[in-house]
């Protein structure tokens, strides 16, 4: 089960212990062993969220709070899906997503994988306002790209409606709609240390990559399918699949490039400014 220890303090021995690719560290992608890497720290980076939605959303009385309940929740599934979405991509370029280890327990209080965020400390609360407010508002606040050309790509990427089979195979696509996000991923530019910048990154490795070596080598028979999945699963086959993969994980939850106020928390955020702060005491409904 998760760690946790006093609030305020990152423990030495639990930082220690946790992984290397789990860590904060600079995101530097020059081979395939990085690639593996940084998606590994994707995994654990999905992963380090959801506990403490589940702890926050546990706290909740019985009964109440309802929409406040059904919101985080669905911030959950959604976590999953990225993690599904990271191990199916992890599993096409040669990969294991390693996820059966005491490493890969998050320890709280402590800071997201990836040097995502780095001044963010997220800890296992009751739901409160405050929590909702100053963690999970910020790791779910909207991360568009801040150059023009780069929010003009992801606006046009927004038209294309994707289609996948119950396996996660894309059906309704032409090529160049397939190769769209490989122009996005190459003209956005996010501010550092967000979570478009670190996907981002991760996508632009994947086409560097891929233009210089044979990367998807794995078993398809690896790939995992979702019906009825919080949004696409894709099954990552090529490099086309795994940015539109990407993709997926940066547009959920992080708003549309002409609103950004139209994610996942988007209601309770909306409420933070004008409902009581203790959530848990069932004082909304």
């Amino acid at each position: 089960m998760p760690q946790s220890s006093s609030p305020g303090v990152v423990p030495e021995a639990n930082a220690a212990a946790q992984d290397d690719s789990a860590r904060g560290r600079k995101l530097d992608i020059r081979d395939r062993r990085d690639l593996h890497e940084a998606l590994q720290a994707a995994l654990a980076l999905e992963h380090a969220t959801v506990p403490a939605y589940l702890y926050a959303l546990f706290s909740l009385k019985r009964g109440r709070n309802r929409e406040v309940a059904r919101i985080i929740r669905s911030v959950v599934i959604q976590e999953m899906l990225h993690m599904a979405l990271v191990g199916n991509i992890l599993n096409a370029v040669g990969a294991t997503p390693r996820i059966a280890s005491p490493r890969f327990v998050p320890h709280y209080p402590g800071r997201l994988p990836g040097d995502v965020l780095p001044q963010l400390t997220v800890s296992l609360r009751r739901c409160s306002i405050e929590h909702v407010r100053d963690v999970f508002m910020t790791i779910e606040h909207p991360h568009v790209p801040v150059d023009l050309a780069g929010r003009r790509a992801l606006a046009a990427l927004e038209a294309h409606d994707i289609r996948l089979s119950d396996h996660g195979e894309i059906q309704n696509a032409t090529a160049d709609v397939l190769d769209a996000p490989r122009d996005f991923f190459q003209k956005a530019v996010y501010d550092e240390h967000t979570i478009g910048w670190f996907y981002q990154k991760i996508a632009a490795a994947i086409i560097h990559l891929d233009s210089r070596e044979h990367l998807f080598t794995g078993d398809p028979a690896r790939q995992v399918s979702w019906r009825g999945a919080p949004g696409r699963l894709y099954r990552v086959t090529n490099a086309s699949t795994a940015l539109w993969a990407i993709l997926e994980i940066v547009r959920q939850g992080e708003g549309t490039p002409t609103d950004p106020t139209t994610g996942p928390l988007a209601p309770v955020r909306a409420a933070s400014d004008t409902r009581p702060a203790n959530l848990a005491s069932g004082s909304t409904s």
